[in-house]
């Protein structure tokens, strides 16, 4: 059977391109016009159409079925000139060039073009929370993905308040000199316009050697830091604040006069943990006394490093001047830091008065002949 040229098959198009979404229904058109074919041929179509893959060679489809076995793949012939090509769940795969042939010879040729989201790779990338990094060495934060087109990559460090601040558009960033005012926390964004974009969030652990204050607490909750304190023996309690910064948390203790000290009646140690790596340790003193005064140390070590600060302590006299006219007494300490005066009230009205030998018995002499007239008299 022969046909003329007017009879030939035609395509809408000679090639298109189409995109989509690994995971999504893809849909190749494929629409043939035969000019009065089915008149010419009561209704019988002599032309016969099949789907193929290039890059594997592959027949996907035979006139109206699909022959490859992919249950994914099948032809949609709904009208006579439609002869479209449906593949589901697409993967990557997928992608390449497919023709719908007829078997004239002529083809049309489409590329199918897969978009993939960004995916983080792990084996390339940080892992969220990695080994603890030493104060003073430096660190790479790395974070790959792949994805079509190539992933952007923003690196993004977060402060204690998470607020945020892009610092590389790279794939690696290095952080020089690593301390313990480092921000800890990290996130890695990978996004190529194709949804959804992908994060990767690290939590960086800083080991530093220990970092601490020392301070007297005073009885109106002052902070004295100077070495040397001259502490009134009168006073009933010492209280010594030492604040610890390090990680690893280790050891902490104080020591009198380089002897380390225990808890009995007399003095108490007492810890408390505030926050991850932040300590207070307080040493009480009940009582102090000449006995107690000396160089009192607080030390905290661990695998970095030890440090230590120490105050000295010395006990003082009360000094007190009483005057006849004077209702208050008056007790100065002196410290190196400043002079600290404490008064001590005394009762309202009250008057010291000191009394000779001599007018002590020219009284009573008085006093008794006062006593013998008034005898006379009755």
């Amino acid at each position: 059977m022969f046909f003329s040229y007017t009879d030939q098959p035609k395509f809408d198009r000679s090639h298109e391109t189409i995109s989509v979404v690994v995971g999504k229904r893809a849909l190749l058109p494929c629409y043939v016009s035969i000019q009065d074919a089915n008149n010419n041929n009561n209704g019988n179509n002599p032309f016969k159409i099949i789907w193929m893959k290039l890059n594997n060679s592959s027949i996907l489809t035979m006139e109206d079925r699909a022959i490859n076995g992919d249950p994914r793949i099948s032809l949609l012939h709904a009208y006579a000139d439609e002869w479209n090509l449906q593949i589901d769940d697409i993967d990557e795969d997928d992608a390449g060039i497919y023709r719908c042939v007829i078997n004239t010879g002529i083809y049309k040729t489409l590329t199918l073009d897969v978009k993939v989201p960004p995916k983080i790779i792990d084996e390339l990338t940080t892992e969220p929370y990695p080994p603890p990094i030493r104060s003073g060495s430096n660190y790479t934060i790395k974070c790959y993905a792949h994805g079509k087109p190539m992933p952007k990559i923003r690196i993004i460090s977060y402060d204690q308040t998470d607020n945020a601040k892009i610092i590389s558009d790279q794939n690696e960033v290095i952080l020089y000199n690593v301390s313990r005012h480092t921000r800890r926390r990290y996130e890695c964004i990978a996004s190529n316009s194709y949804p959804p974009d992908v994060a990767r969030s690290f939590q960086l652990t800083i080991q530093y050697a220990p970092e601490l204050t020392l301070a007297l607490i005073s009885e109106t909750n002052d902070e004295l830091t100077s070495s040397l304190l001259f502490i009134d023996s009168s006073q009933h309690e010492i209280r010594l604040k030492c604040r610890v910064l390090m990680n690893p948390l280790d050891k902490i203790y104080w020591m009198k006069d380089n002897n380390k000290l225990i808890n009995d009646y007399h003095i108490h140690q007492y810890v408390s943990i505030y926050m991850e790596n932040y300590i207070i340790a307080e040493l009480v003193i009940k009582d102090f006394s000449t006995n107690d005064q000396g160089e009192y140390t607080c030390t905290a070590s661990n695998i970095l490093g030890t440090h230590s600060k120490s105050i000295q302590l010395i006990a003082t006299l009360t000094t007190t001047t009483t005057s006849t006219t004077s209702s208050s007494s008056t007790t100065m300490q002196l410290s190196t830091s400043r002079l600290i005066i404490s008064r001590r009230k005394r009762p309202k009205h009250t008057r010291t008065t000191t009394i000779s030998q001599r007018e002590y018995y020219r009284s009573t002499e008085i006093l008794r002949e006062m006593t013998i007239s008034s005898s006379q008299g009755k």
